[in-house]
């Protein structure tokens, strides 16, 4: 049985090997590959907007472009709650 893929850690990164039929099926360069794993783990929020932009490549307009167009917000209604709810906790509301 053949690896479809491999992931092999050196110096503190993740090298991610997806075979050349599978990118080519998803019409997805190896750059956009990596924009869209950004995105989706931004979106749901397994890493934060730096770490995103980071692992996206992109420069921050660029970055903000493709949230917009995925319409994947910048901040939620959860990170209000939990910004309220640290204010109260120092006593500031």
């Amino acid at each position: 049985m053949a690896i479809a893929g491999a992931c092999v850690s050196i110096n503190n990164a993740m090298l991610l090997e997806i075979p050349d039929e599978i990118l080519r099926a998803s019409g997805l360069t190896s750059k956009d590959c990596l924009i869209e794993l950004a995105l989706h783990f931004y979106a749901e929020r397994k890493i934060h907007y730096a770490q995103a932009l980071r692992l996206s490549g992109l420069q921050r307009p660029e970055f903000d472009a493709q949230l917009a167009r995925y319409n994947i917000t910048l901040y939620t209604l959860e990170d209000l709650r939990q910004d309220v709810a640290a204010l109260q906790e120092l006593g500031r509301l």
